[in-house]
């Protein structure tokens, strides 16, 4: 009988393990009516010390990506001429890729980008990180400061 309860045991661990994987990678929920969670809203407010160092030109991209793997943005939001504290909302709309959902664990980042160009960073660049990361789409309260500058 000892035999047949470790085997449980091991057998609920592996489907709790492999649950877990799906929920982080946004593949649990497939099939399930849309309950709202395929977005992403909040403000973006700049650090009061940074405050003085944004021009008219600079561009407020909001970004979600992966927590783990390549940088490469699943969504973004272009904001131009932004004017703090800015409100946002990145919806499926707003996907890179065709196809592509919000869902599963995401980090949700703000960059104020100098030239405008999306991509990497670069000198001069201004960027926050929501501090909850990595997060579920969802949220309605993802409230993030611009305090970096790279």
């Amino acid at each position: 009988m000892a035999g047949y309860t470790g085997r449980s045991l091991a057998m609920a661990g592996g489907i709790i393990g492999i649950a877990a994987v799906a929920a982080y990678f946004g593949v649990a929920h497939i099939g399930e009516p849309d309950q709202g969670g395929g977005s992403i809203a909040g403000q973006v407010q700049i650090a009061p010390n940074l405050a003085d160092q944004v021009k008219p030109t600079d561009v407020l991209f909001v970004i979600v990506r992966r927590p783990t793997g390549p940088p490469r943005p699943i969504a973004a939001k272009r904001i131009d001429a932004p004017k703090f504290p800015v409100q946002f909302e990145i919806t499926s709309a707003d996907v890179m890729v065709q196809g592509t959902e919000l869902k599963g664990m995401v980090d949700v980042i703000a960059r104020l980008d100098r030239d405008g160009q999306a991509g990497q960073a670069q000198p001069g660049d201004m960027e926050g990180r929501y501090p909850k990361n990595p997060t579920l789409p969802g949220g309605k309260d993802v409230n993030i400061t611009i305090d970096k500058v790279y």
